[in-house]
């Protein structure tokens, strides 16, 4: 498959994930928002889906036209605009899954803590939103378009040129650095520069060194926050382990109580006395009563516990798509497997899964979508009678 064919797939295949993850993403925003008693995973929710909202809105168009100028934006500030965006947006969006396993852990390993409340939640979305930002702005004050005359003195072995927009950074690899060079050629024997008016590395600000080594930083860092969603996860296994393991304990206890249990009719003597005492103290019904306000209590938490569990799973799926979705370019960045771009460019189906995702594994979300869908219906009918 040539160069032209490749970039038409490309093309083709963000333009579906654009239109789809822009209708995907306002439904989840609409039902979310209209939502009156919210939780800290739905303020998560609804962050995660602000991000992949303006990420199929505008940063996937903005990357279609970016690849069918060949990566020539034509000026510095659509350059760094570029590289602000891809740079920016998708750590807001790794943040975000960071947060949201974070949240999960603390619900489900440490419920009586209350460490991430719903100003708390908002807060954390804020401070990410200004964190993804900065990084988004230094690597954009690193980039700039190649202003050179375009003539590069020598015999070219490759006149060829290729773009590698890297989700840390974009950098245009042209062969353009494997001439030949000789001096002594003058300016009518030399050869056309290929990465002339590409978005490429400057160093007017910060020095190739700092570049490198801020690179490095930034590639650790998304090691770091994987790494983090990982452990965090299996934390959660854990519990949810432990606790039904637990749970599996106690109803094997009540089924075959131990033989140091009083004989059944010492026993029924004495639930005969105890009620005797009760009867006559006026406080049976306050007993009765504790006694099934406790087994309620009892009951509502075990229902939270798994409505935790249930939300937890689902991002977790959420999770799993993403790293599966950004490996493989995550890959190519580090030069660790050859670079495809067609590949690469399919980390976008992320932004596009996460209201599928939903749609199976979130009952209350799906009733909300049916109840979308019979109003819209009930207009249309009425609007065309």
């Amino acid at each position: 498959m040539d160069e032209k064919d490749q970039k038409i797939i490309v093309i083709v295949m963000q333009s579906i994930f654009s239109l789809v993850g822009t209708i995907g993403n306002s439904l989840v925003l609409y039902i979310y928002l209209r939502k009156k008693d919210k939780s800290t995973s739905s303020i998560f929710i609804l962050g995660l889906a602000g991000a992949d909202f303006f990420t199929c809105l505008v940063i996937i168009p903005f990357n279609i036209v970016t690849v069918y100028l060949d990566y020539k934006h034509g000026y510095d500030a659509m350059c760094q605009l570029y590289m602000f965006l891809i740079t920016g947006g998708v750590p807001f969006a790794t943040l975000i899954m960071v947060a949201i396993a974070f949240d999960r852990y603390f619900c489900i390993c440490h419920p009586f803590l209350h460490v991430i409340t719903i100003f708390r939640a908002k807060l954390i979305i804020f401070i990410l939103l200004i964190f993804a930002g900065t990084l988004g702005v230094l690597v954009a004050l690193m980039y700039g378009i190649n202003d050179m005359n375009g003539l590069v003195p020598g015999s070219p072995k490759n006149n060829s040129c290729s773009f590698n927009t890297s989700i840390l950074y974009g950098s245009a690899e042209c062969n353009s650095t494997k001439y030949e060079v000789n001096d002594s050629l003058d300016v009518a024997e030399s050869f056309y520069d290929p990465s002339y008016g590409m978005c490429i590395p400057k160093y007017d600000i910060f020095n190739e060194d700092f570049v490198l080594l801020f690179s490095k930083i930034h590639a650790v860092l998304y090691l770091l926050m994987f790494l983090f969603v990982v452990v965090l996860y299996s934390l959660i296994y854990r519990e949810i382990h432990v606790r039904r393991a637990r749970k599996a304990k106690r109803k094997r206890s009540s089924l075959y109580p131990s033989q140091s249990c009083q004989p059944e009719a010492s026993l029924a003597e004495t639930e005969m006395t105890l009620m005797h005492v009760q009867q006559s103290d006026g406080n049976a019904n306050n007993t009765v009563k504790n006694a099934r306000t406790r087994k309620i209590g009892a009951t509502l938490k075990e229902k939270q516990f798994y409505a935790n569990i249930r939300t937890a799973a689902m991002l977790f799926i959420v999770t799993i798509v993403f790293l599966i979705a950004f490996l493989p370019a995550l890959l190519m960045t580090q030069e660790l497997i050859p670079f495809n771009i067609v590949i690469f460019y399919t980390y976008f189906v992320y932004n596009t899964t996460n209201p599928v995702i939903y749609s199976f594994m979130n009952k209350s979300f799906r009733t909300e979508l049916k109840n979308l869908y019979g109003k819209m219906c009930k207009g249309n009918r009425k609007h065309n009678g």
